[in-house]
């Protein structure tokens, strides 16, 4: 897990830094939906949506939510669900393609329901740090395919592989 968390945190440093490297037009405002794969403290997939929000030139803030598929356990099942909140800045703005860098606050519940009702039910909040990169593929003026990859430091540490659609909004 820290080796995954030290080479993407290098790719992203590389890429956010890179040489010669202008965005040719402002960002946009966007509202999207996405599947995500978590690994990690979290081994599962999800859903979500996201939306992207004009602050700057260059900079957009991102609030995101995943609810992730119930895990069965046995004689309980586990539910997750995050909610983050990224500042997105983008570096590179040219052709089809816009790559951005990213940094923000993680918050996952989690809630295990037991299938014994005479056991309590538990649930927690747990809050991390997020870093990480993503790219857009304008290919369209309506709609945006993008993906993005994400390690989250906190009590459950996590990758999170995701890839989904983006709509501009007028």
């Amino acid at each position: 897990m820290k080796k995954l968390l030290v080479i993407a945190s290098i790719t992203f440093f590389a890429l956010t830094f890179a040489n010669n490297v202008q965005a040719q037009e402002a960002v946009k405002n966007r509202l999207g939906f996405f599947l995500a794969a978590a690994s990690g403290d979290i081994d599962e997939v999800g859903i979500g949506g996201i939306g992207e929000f004009k602050v700057a030139k260059k900079v957009t803030i991102s609030p995101q939510f995943i609810l992730y598929f119930p895990e069965d356990r046995g004689p309980y099942d586990v539910n997750f669900l995050e909610v983050n909140v990224n500042a997105n800045y983008y570096f590179y703005n040219k052709d089809i393609f816009e790559f951005y860098g990213f940094g923000g606050l993680n918050f996952t519940r989690w809630h295990t329901d037991w299938d014994d009702n005479r056991v309590n039910d538990n649930s927690d909040v747990e809050i991390g740090l997020n870093v990480g990169g993503g790219i857009n593929f304008e290919v369209n003026k309506s709609f945006v395919p993008f993906s993005e990859i994400r390690a989250t430091i906190g009590d459950f540490d996590q990758i999170v592989i995701s890839a989904g659609l983006k709509f501009n909004l007028r």
